[in-house]
């Protein structure tokens, strides 16, 4: 009845949208268990503000304790901000026209990574206010475990360089993110072992949460790289490879020990990194031994060993932790840079 009072001209064909580009809007769904991950991405949410942050007395201990889970906290910071990295990963899936859940997915880890480093800041705040930005060194010792910190952060500071410059790459988002499962393969196991073995409730709700969401994550990059794993090009599979390897280097510093072939680390660094590890964990932090990361890495190695080689692709050598694929893989920092891309 409308449309018989109303003339409406006719009007030609939009132009044709350049790509990439987020626009034409599409809800497409291909992966019904990455649109259910979603759904629990959203039950499982929680807020930081609920830990009992009042609880973490900094009169509970000593100076060099305080630095020590700090300084824990810091190199742990380093990779939770990743908030950035996954942002710019979201715009990618939104202009490469990623399935929806994927997007929506995307969403969720910048959500997540925030709030990881959140749970960064506040332990740090309430134990060492202004470490390590603002904070001064009232001896020798400090001022060597401040050192230690920038070295870290000068790292850091180099992936973000190379990352920047690798934004156009020509590899689909769900090969760029098998680094990323390697390493929240290790994360998610070593996280819940912290929780168990922290003192602190504040310290035990931490590494729980940070867990549950790395469960998660490690899950949504599975989902994303198995679909596709039967169809990889050879070129692909050489990638995936090396990215298996560049995830366990990169994150070594925080899940095992910093690896040379990406941290470049003056002497005597180690000595520092491996004394505050060995105080925070005196002091209830839960901080795996050496051993235990071992143990722990060698055993998320296998898991994910055994999930590759059924669709013919190498793995690679892992000598830190006693394991052997068909491959020695050397990392260097362009392949880093790829990490969360």
């Amino acid at each position: 009845m409308y449309m018989e009072k109303v003339k409406i001209p006719s009007i030609p064909e939009a132009p044709q949208i350049q790509q990439p580009n987020v626009f034409p809007v599409e809800w497409n769904v291909e992966t019904i268990e990455l649109e259910e991950l979603f759904e629990k991405a959203k039950r499982e949410q929680w807020n930081a503000s609920d830990i009992n942050w009042n609880s973490l007395d900094p009169r509970d201990y000593d100076d060099i304790q305080k630095i020590a889970i700090s300084y824990w906290f810091s190199v742990l910071a380093t990779f939770e901000r990743a908030t950035p990295v996954f942002a710019k990963a979201l715009i990618k899936a939104y202009e490469t026209h990623a399935e929806q859940p994927v997007k929506f997915l995307f969403v969720s880890l910048v959500f997540d990574e925030g709030r990881h480093e959140e749970c960064c800041m506040r332990c740090v705040n309430r134990l060492c206010p202004f470490w390590p930005w603002k904070w001064k060194p009232k001896n020798d010792l400090e001022e060597k475990v401040l050192k230690a910190i920038n070295w870290i952060y000068y790292n850091g500071s180099r992936y973000w360089t190379a990352f920047v410059k690798a934004a156009e790459v020509k590899y689909p988002l769900h090969i760029l993110f098998t680094s990323f499962m390697m390493a929240e393969t290790g994360a998610t196991t070593i996280f819940k072992s912290m929780a168990e073995r922290a003192r602190h409730p504040v310290f035990r709700d931490v590494f729980l949460n940070i867990h549950r969401d790395e469960a998660r994550h490690l899950a949504f990059t599975w989902y994303m790289l198995k679909k596709r794993l039967p169809t990889l090009s050879e070129e692909d599979k050489k990638f995936v490879t090396k990215q298996l390897r560049a995830g366990f280097v990169f994150l070594s510093p925080i899940l095992f020990e910093p690896i040379s072939e990406f941290w470049q680390l003056p002497e005597g660094f180690l000595d520092i990194h491996r004394k505050m590890e060995e105080i925070a964990r005196d002091a209830g932090l839960g901080v795996l031994t050496f051993e235990e990361k071992s143990r722990i890495w060698g055993n998320a190695v296998r898991t994910v060993k055994a999930r590759i080689k059924q669709y013919d692709i190498q793995f690679p050598d892992m000598p830190e932790i006693g394991i052997y694929g068909e491959q020695a893989v050397e990392v260097k920092e362009e392949d880093i840079a790829f990490l969360g891309l």
